[in-house]
């Protein structure tokens, strides 16, 4: 039943995950929401630094063309490599899955702080982007790349929050990477 409009996978939190733990996993999904909507707007801020012709701006078209693929490889890669493993994790109260959402979920806050910071060319209208369109007059530019900015350090501290709150709950739970190491040596057994 998910996506709605070309369902490929099974997603009810309500009916898979236990019931004190739905809220933690809505939270995440919502997160996950907010991702995308920030990369479209993330796209939206490269274009208009592209069309705006700032004279100090470097590689506004790399910028775009960049923040136009990470619409697609972002979108998929934290869905199926954060997001869906602390699903399951919730779900299977799997110790594996929690490691799979450590690593991949630290990755990507990284990205988060990457992408507030602007490298010019790298598909992200942050911090730096933003400076080099105040000398030439752009201020629609450089409001859209500041409200990015800003957009991008709430949601790398939103996940932070978040995933401090997962690793309590895995420790409350008593998980451990040996035991992490003996689920991921049973799957590929039994594949």
């Amino acid at each position: 039943n998910f996506p709605p409009f070309w369902p490929i996978m099974y997603h009810d939190i309500d009916v898979e995950v236990p019931i004190g733990d739905r809220q933690t996993v809505r939270v995440l999904f919502y997160m996950w929401l907010a991702l995308e909507a920030l990369l479209v707007f993330n796209c939206v801020s490269c274009f208009i630094v592209l069309v705006s012709h700032g004279s100090g701006v470097s590689n506004a078209g790399a910028s775009f063309g960049s923040s136009f693929i990470y619409l697609f490889t972002i979108t998929a890669g934290s869905f199926f490599l954060w997001y869906r493993p602390v699903y399951n994790a919730y779900m299977k109260d799997s110790s594996m899955f929690f490691y799979l959402f450590f690593v991949f979920n630290g990755f990507h806050i990284l990205f988060d702080a990457y992408m507030a910071v602007g490298v010019p060319g790298a598909g992200s209208a942050g911090i730096i982007v933003m400076l080099q369109c105040l000398p030439s007059g752009k201020k629609l530019a450089a409001a859209f790349c500041g409200i990015s900015f800003s957009l991008w350090v709430i949601h790398a501290l939103a996940s932070l929050f978040m995933y401090r709150k997962v690793r309590m709950h895995y420790k409350i739970k008593g998980h451990t990477f040996s035991e992490a190491k003996q689920q991921a040596y049973q799957g590929f057994a039994q594949s």
